[in-house]
């Protein structure tokens, strides 16, 4: 089945932005407008995501054993690398309760708020965005997003599975009350879910509109205009007004995935370099532990801060009324983007090694159950099917 490596590099340079936008480092380029709202290009991953499992699953989903495997592959693609950054992040908290009993207090003090105990259940079982009860930013906050994916993709598999004649209009149904879930401001469901349903059945139904039109393929010239309209486009609701933000980026990062589906245009070619597909690989993984990286950074800039006395935070306003966000502050301009390379660096480095000993072997580890030689691990199937 042909891959779209422009998906992956796609991927990879979002998460990368998202790096950017959870640093806050005041004199850095995490202030320019472009990363202060680069959140909402999680909604690119889902709309990806409907689109590839739509493409590879909806005809393949009429056995109670293909079903499973489904949901063995799902299931394995993101819990293994999950449970690792939530029991880093409980580590953490452990860490500074041994320090809170020295008398180093740092932040909030350990398992309160966000990290409470009561959420660590919830975040295990990935329900954490979908009751409003719960956090869904706690402990490992990147997480939200496996938590809506991961349900929504076996509802889906269930849904192709059990009624399978009725499937595409199902998909179809649930993209449109989505979208119209984002532009009611619906209180049914979680806005976080809202996001990943709109964006997830939007892309599913992507890929049928790619297939209607995949012998009309455009040209060169004209993908390389339509691949950049869009990106302007992308750009400009992004940062302008914030009037059905979610539900404008939905359509238009949809139709950004079905004009870069055909890979025809010169943005299209510039993304299927081989560093930006390298980058694209460990999308995941960079998304999964970037949070992790940027809250060691933290915690030791706050403590050379008390040992040495130095001033290296600065408390802004937020852009919730009444709320402040603490910003990582050098002082200098080349100072501040400096530290911002360095945790980008960092990220990209730790990445590497947890892409190929956590989430690659998590892959096969699910393949091999698959395969019904899940003890036998001197064999391992190939990772390239894996969306």
């Amino acid at each position: 089945m042909t891959r779209f490596p422009v998906f992956d590099s796609l991927r990879g340079l979002c998460a990368l932005a998202l790096i950017v936008h959870h640093s806050h480092i005041e004199r850095s380029l995490t202030e320019l407008a472009l990363f202060k709202q680069a959140s909402y290009f999680v909604e690119l991953f889902f709309a990806i995501s409907g689109f590839l499992l739509y493409r590879q699953y909806i005809n393949h989903l009429n056995t109670p054993r293909q079903l499973r495997d489904f949901a063995i592959t799902q299931t394995f693609r993101v819990y293994p690398l999950h449970v690792l950054t939530l029991l880093v992040f409980i580590g953490f908290e452990c860490a500074k309760l041994v320090l809170e009993r020295t008398g180093l207090t740092l932040g909030g003090p350990a398992f309160s708020g966000d990290r409470a105990p009561a959420e660590i259940l919830p975040n295990l079982l990935l329900i954490q965005a979908w009751w409003p009860g719960f956090n869904a930013l706690s402990f490992s906050y990147p997480s939200w997003f496996v938590s809506v994916l991961y349900y929504v993709a076996l509802l889906f598999g269930l849904m192709v599975f059990a009624v399978p004649g009725l499937s595409r209009i199902i998909v179809a149904l649930l993209a449109v009350l989505g979208c119209a879930a984002l532009f009611t401001h619906s209180t049914l469901l979680t806005p976080n879910v809202q996001w990943g349903v709109a964006a997830f059945f939007g892309g599913a139904m992507t890929y049928r509109l790619y297939v209607r039109l995949h012998s009309f393929k455009p040209g060169r010239a004209l993908s390389s205009v339509l691949e950049l309209a869009l990106l302007v486009l992308t750009y400009r609701v992004l940062t302008g007004s914030e009037e059905q933000r979610p539900l404008k980026l939905v359509l238009l990062l949809c139709g950004a995935v079905l004009v870069f589906a055909f890979q025809a245009g010169i943005i299209s070619q510039l993304l299927q370099g081989s560093l930006l597909r390298g980058i694209g690989r460990l999308w995941f993984s960079i998304y999964m532990i970037h949070a992790a990286v940027i809250f060691v950074m933290g915690t030791a800039l706050q403590i050379i801060a008390r040992q040495s006395g130095m001033t290296l935070f600065a408390d802004m306003p937020a852009q919730t009324a009444g709320t402040v966000v603490r910003y990582i502050s050098t002082g200098s301009v080349i100072n501040d983007n400096l530290m911002l390379l360095f945790l980008v660096l960092s990220v990209l480095v730790l990445a590497m090694l947890v892409h190929r000993f956590v989430e690659v072997p998590g892959i096969m580890l699910g393949k091999r159950w698959i395969a019904g030689r899940i003890i036998d691990q001197r064999q391992g199937p190939s990772t390239s099917g894996s969306v």
